[in-house]
């Protein structure tokens, strides 16, 4: 997108509507009278309700959706990769030695389902604004802190009373929305007991790899397909084999209907994150310095990663999601950089703010309270976000390290388990949360000792050069105790001797006294005990940070508001979200058509041209499928079966997994990506190049019946037996 489309359409945003395919919306603020204006579709409120209750959000950063009366939950590969990569861990446990990430997995029959671990999806029930209750208690004189902690003790009063009432199976959150303008108390239920049904190679899942990331032409069958159980009582308890599918009060049916160019088309999920009414210095600073450095470090901390992956089959399939995570923040963080950069998105938020504060002058009494505010926010980046950069990448690298974060995380454990009510602890470490934590510090997978060593050097050497009034005491106290100040061999001293990488030491751990921490000679444990308070004093701080950026945002936003006549849709924040568009190519940067859909015969021939080889390589199923059923079969049959399409949909990740559903609310594809236009989409909408990508549902669903004999789990989706 250009600069001078851009800026056309920062200026249409300032009318008082909002223009084009454009919102992530919450549906009780949906558009519906435009939507049926524009694009002949009344949604009902039973319509509603199925985009309410079908959509699941996944515990792994995405979407995930109900699909048949049986439990069935369709979402991307990418998404599922944890559970697809936990469940690989568990069947080499029992020795089949089986890679289920690279050779992917379909499941016969239901009774050979494999458990995820630690895999959630959850269905959010209610919700209800909760505003005034949360700052009930700020009153005018008290100090940023003295704000933070008073709306900190009310957010947790009001969750700890919700799941009180709605009980185990329920998680209570309490979400700002536009940084505070407005927050919600919201309700999810949760399943906990959620299993592999299906899942296609890694090739197909990640065809052309981070060459072809947030580009299109895609080629990728990026699926997965979960199905969530319950207790025979209706409980929601982890995994047990007596438990049967559950079965949704809605779910939404798959089509093979396809699309066509022009269609409408609606995508409900949970989006994570937009910035498209934050203040500009935030883009300013995550241009010039934020992003740059966020890069250099995810450069390092994922040649880090594929070097332990290369060496031994086990540590691959250990670091796989990490590494496909990390891999694809990179070169999402890469794109927007570029796309901040080119487009100008700072510039033309500048604008919005001088026409914002130009719109008050008829208002003298309203212009007063916001005089300060945009210098006063572009103070708070250089003193308290850059001035603490540094201390922080340090901290990030020392809690990398998975004895430390064990240990320390122990040893507050422990601390605040002691106090005698949820008022007096951390947030984090409140009740309802404690059965989540023993199983994160319960995790049994192993943990690689030189790559922890690895990462604390990098930690180690960045602490060693902050200034005096920024060092860390307990990396200090560690060089004197080691008398050494060489990084590598401080992370030995911490690492090698440490027997906190064992589930079984960890198990002695998690119910022992504040004592057993203070009287250990565990090296980890003594090194986070010293560290401690350096990670609750940054936690604090970064805690009054956040406050205050959220009540300069919070402030524009409701501002903005005001101005734009009470149209806005909120930002992003990983709650239940719905956009529509339409089906539709565009034209690239360089001005040549894209048509809205590709082929799998463009998919074959663009292995060819690539030597089948590498991140183009086809699965060896998929090649013999082909070679067996012939060319003049696969010429006639499957040929232009379209693979992937694009849309108009407004979306950004977290929407991942999401259902593209047609006019009819039917499944007619598995968002998975955006494309390399929509790039600066988190910051301002483009409909005229920006793409959400989709694989065609008739494409995935092929190769399962055909390639990977899915036909009982295919036939359960289309006919919704």
């Amino acid at each position: 997108m250009s600069s001078r489309m851009l800026c056309a359409l920062l200026a249409a945003l300032a009318i008082a509507t909002v223009s084009a395919d454009e919102g992530m919306w919450r549906i009780g603020q949906l558009p519906v009278d435009t939507i049926a204006n524009r694009y002949g579709v009344k949604l009902t409120p039973q319509d509603l309700e199925r985009l309410q209750s079908a959509p699941v959000r996944i515990s792994s950063g995405g979407t995930g959706t109900f699909a048949s009366p049986n439990g069935l939950i369709l979402t991307n590969h990418h998404v599922a990769l944890d559970c697809i990569r936990t469940s690989t861990l568990a069947e080499q446990q029992k020795g089949s030695g089986e890679n289920l990430i690279e050779r992917g997995f379909t499941a016969k029959t239901m009774s050979e389902e494999l458990p995820c671990r630690r895999f959630r999806v959850q269905i959010e029930r209610s919700s209800r604004d909760v505003t005034t209750d949360l700052n009930a208690d700020v009153k005018p004189g008290l100090s940023m802190t003295q704000i933070q902690q008073v709306r900190q003790a009310k957010r947790g009063e009001i969750e700890r009373a919700c799941k009180q009432e709605r009980g185990a199976s329920f998680t209570c959150s309490v979400v700002d929305f536009n940084s505070g303008a407005f927050s919600q108390l919201i309700v999810y239920e949760d399943f906990n007991d959620i299993r592999l049904v299906y899942a296609p190679e890694k090739q197909l899942g990640y065809f052309g790899g981070d060459e072809m990331n947030f580009r299109f032409p895609r080629y990728v069958s990026d699926i997965s397909i979960l199905r969530a159980y319950v207790g025979r009582d209706g409980s929601h308890g982890e995994f047990n084999a007596a438990n049967v599918p559950y079965r949704p009060a809605h779910y939404l049916r798959v089509t093979l209907g396809g699309v066509k160019e022009g269609d409408v088309t609606f995508v409900a999920g949970n989006p994570g994150n937009t910035n498209r009414y934050r203040i500009s210095e935030s883009a300013v600073y995550n241009t010039s310095r934020g992003m740059p450095r966020q890069i250099q470090e995810f450069e390092t901390e994922l040649m880090l990663l594929r070097k332990y992956a290369a060496e031994k089959p086990e540590n691959q399939v250990l670091l796989q999601e990490r590494i496909f995570g990390l891999a694809n923040t990179l070169k999402y963080t890469q794109d927007v950089l570029a796309a901040l950069r080119t487009t100008g998105v700072a510039r033309q938020q500048q604008n919005r703010e001088r026409e914002f504060l130009e719109s008050l002058k008829a208002r003298p009494e309203v212009q007063k309270e916001y005089a300060t505010l945009f210098e006063d926010h572009r103070k708070l980046y250089a003193t308290a976000v850059e001035a603490n950069a540094d201390l922080d990448a340090a901290l990030d690298w020392l809690q990398k390290a998975s004895v430390v974060n064990y240990a320390a995380t122990l040893y507050e454990f422990a601390q605040e388990r002691a106090k005698p009510s949820d008022r007096e602890r951390d947030p984090q470490f409140q009740e309802r949360f404690w059965n989540d934590l023993r199983q994160a510090l319960l995790d049994d997978e192993p943990v690689i000792t030189e790559l922890e060593e690895d990462v604390l050097a990098i930690g180690f050497e960045r602490a060693l050069k902050l200034p005096a009034d920024r060092r860390i005491p307990a990396v200090q106290s560690l060089v004197t105790r080691a008398g050494t100040s060489d990084p590598r061999a401080l992370a030995r001293a911490v690492a090698g001797a440490s027997k906190v990488a064992s589930v079984d030491v960890r198990k002695t751990l998690l119910d022992a006294p504040r004592a057993t921490y203070k009287q250990s000679s565990d090296p980890a444990v003594v090194f986070a005990h010293d560290l401690l308070p350096t990670i609750r004093e940054r936690r604090a701080r970064t805690r009054v940070l956040n406050e205050t950026l959220f009540q300069h945002r919070s402030k524009f936003a409701r501002g903005l508001d005001e101005w734009k006549g009470k149209t806005l849709y909120p930002d992003a924040n990983f709650t239940l979200r719905v956009s529509y568009g339409k089906v539709a190519g565009y034209r690239d940067r360089s001005g040549r058509p894209v048509p809205f859909t590709t082929t799998f015969s463009d998919m074959f021939a663009l292995a060819q041209a690539r030597g089948n080889r590498g991140d183009f390589e086809l699965p060896a199923a998929l090649v013999n499928w082909r070679k067996q059923i012939g060319d003049a079969a696969f010429n006639q049959r499957f040929a232009n079966l379209p693979v992937d399409f694009v849309s108009t949909n407004d979306i950004t990740g977290g929407n991942s997994g999401s259902a593209t559903l047609n006019r009819r609310l039917e499944i007619v594809g598995l968002i998975f990506d955006g494309n390399e236009e929509a790039m600066a989409s988190d910051w301002a909408y483009s409909e005229g190049a920006g793409r959400a990508l989709s694989t065609d549902i008739r494409f995935a669903l092929t190769i399962a019946r055909e390639v990977h004999g899915a036909g009982w789990i295919v036939d359960e989706l289309t006919t919704g037996k």
